[in-house]
């Protein structure tokens, strides 16, 4: 077969997955069923019946295409003054939240399924990250409070890229162990540290930089074309920057869109840039999620899980147990030195300041909207061939992946409508 052929059938693949994907959203629409969701049942009848059997969930695809356009459009849209407003809530469920995560993953596995230990750890690294989106719309949908939502988008955004650093160091220590080299070969301990240091930290320092270059740069500007095409070349041009850096790509990405979408959109950007800008991204945002939702479905429906049932059971268990202990032991320990700093009667306590206490009946919806998604198949199916027990952990990925997103997800669907839009101020 040409290469010409190839191509085309990969376009024509692409084409008839848009088209899946309207028809889906009108469907989803009209049966007030989240679309997200809907994309992946398709998806797994998809890949089930073979539909497209040419057609591969390429894990480079999606880290370099998909997911910097994804965080950048995420972050593009959170307003810093109330991300800074829940700023440490945040901090402590995507940076120590998820560790904590992620080891009791590897734990639980590593007792329950016998896995061996590193090998468990590096797949709590690949299962913790969280992938909100279809938990989100769902949330905008049924009206609930901005500051819930601002919540578990900024998690998600950060522990994407923590998750994606973690996962980096685990498999460097996983292949060292086991004598195959890899990024951590020929490292003193202490030169691993500092290298682990540069992945977590590099990210948002690279990612700061660059922005704030930027957002000075296009004040020069005023062309609503030039300036949406500029916010391209940051999305992505930065995601590279960071890789080449040997630092995280991802939570750069995080970092510039969110110093380009505050501070640059207001000092360089005209209004008619602005609303140019905002509707490309949103388009963009709108059709990688509709394509990914509808792969990840593909990708799993074309898999054959029973093999590993008693894996991903003991993973599934895990994850609700490392999030659960996650979010009942941070979010008390926020509202506790909330309701210390603030005295009482002042502002905080009656949720308007800027060190507010989370409301009590929030912590289950934080703690169901830990779906998990693409990235977390695109860290599984990028792990080199000489990882011990790879196709294991990737049948267990797949596993977590699809109870996630239909079990919390559908859940979620039906307890949300029934849910307090409100709390009490002393929650």
């Amino acid at each position: 077969m040409s290469a010409h052929s190839v191509a085309l059938g990969d376009v024509a693949g692409v084409v008839f997955l848009v088209i899946v994907a309207l028809a889906v959203a009108l469907i989803a629409g009209r049966l007030r069923f989240p679309y997200t969701l809907a994309l992946v049942l398709v998806g797994l009848a998809l890949g089930f019946f073979r539909v497209l059997p040419n057609f591969q969930f390429n894990p480079e695809l999606v880290l370099f295409i998909f997911l910097p356009a994804l965080l950048f459009e995420g972050a593009w849209n959170l307003n810093v003054k109330a991300l800074l407003a829940d700023w440490r809530v945040i901090l402590l469920l995507a940076v120590p939240g998820l560790l904590l995560s992620l080891f009791v993953i590897a734990v639980v596995v590593h007792w329950g399924a016998g896995l061996p230990f590193l090998v468990a750890l590096l797949l709590g690294t690949i299962i913790s990250p969280t992938d909100p989106i279809a938990v989100l719309s769902l949330l905008k949908q049924l009206g609930m409070p901005a500051r819930l939502r601002t919540i578990i988008d900024g998690e998600s955004l950060f522990n994407d890229g923590v998750g994606a650093a973690a996962f980096a160091v685990v498999l460097g220590l996983l292949l060292l162990s086991i004598g195959a080299g890899g990024a951590l070969a020929g490292l003193s301990s202490a030169a691993i540290v500092l290298k682990a240091l540069w992945l977590f930290l590099g990210g948002p320092l690279v990612g700061f930089i660059v922005g704030f270059i930027v957002s000075r740069a296009v004040r020069r500007v005023d062309d609503h074309l030039i300036e949406t095409a500029v916010t391209f070349s940051v999305a992505y041009g930065v995601y590279v920057l960071g890789e080449v850096l040997g630092t995280s790509g991802l939570l750069a990405v995080v970092c510039a869109a969110l110093v380009l979408g505050n501070y640059g959109r207001e000092i360089g950007m005209s209004r008619r840039t602005r609303y140019a800008v905002d509707d490309v991204w949103e388009f963009t945002g709108y059709l990688a999620n509709s394509l990914l939702f509808l792969l990840l479905g593909h990708q799993i429906g074309a898999t054959n899980l029973a093999s590993q049932l008693p894996l991903i059971a003991w993973a599934v268990v895990a994850v609700f147990a490392g999030r659960a202990l996650m979010i009942y032991l941070f979010i008390p320990l926020h509202n506790l030195a909330a309701r210390l700093r603030t005295p009482s009667g002042g502002h905080a306590e009656r949720g308007q300041g800027r060190f507010a206490p989370i409301p009590h009946v929030w912590r289950a919806l934080i703690l169901f909207s830990g779906l998990r998604g693409a990235l977390s198949l695109a860290l599984a199916l990028s792990l080199p061939d000489t990882v011990p027990q790879r196709t294991t952990i990737e049948l267990a990925v797949f596993g977590v992946v699809l109870v996630t997103l239909l079990g919390q997800g559908i859940g979620l669907r039906f307890l949300l409508p029934r849910w307090p839009r409100t709390a009490p101020p002393s929650a």
